[in-house]
């Protein structure tokens, strides 16, 4: 089985990382639930950044969509290239989506855009 944790060298924590990837990254809208930007590293390794702001709600709200994306992030993580930055910008329809149905618009993006 693949390994499906979600450790900290995989995740976007700088300012600085979040803007390259914004800035220079490849967009792809998934049915106005989220926006994602894609840009390869030079890692082997994938790595995951999540925008949720007050736009979303409150803080349950938010930490909720944040978990979502989360949990499809490490559970299909081996998709694609492995060396890529990705940047999840999450939408007020994503807090009321259904997990399978975000799992499956995601993923259906994800092997797309990879």
């Amino acid at each position: 089985m693949a390994d499906q944790s979600f450790a900290k060298n995989e995740r976007l924590l700088a300012r600085s990382e979040f803007k390259q990837v914004l800035d220079r990254g490849r967009k792809e809208t998934v049915d106005r639930t989220c926006t994602l930007f894609f840009l390869p590293n030079h890692l082997d390794r994938k790595r995951l950044g999540i925008i949720a702001s007050k736009k979303i709600g409150n803080a349950v709200n938010r930490n909720r969509a944040k978990r979502k994306i989360r949990e499809v992030f490490r559970r299909h993580k081996h998709l694609g290239e492995r060396g890529m930055d990705i940047v999840v910008i999450s939408a007020r329809k994503l807090v009321n989506l259904p997990y399978d149905v975000l799992e499956r618009k995601l993923t259906k993006t994800l092997r797309a855009a990879l």
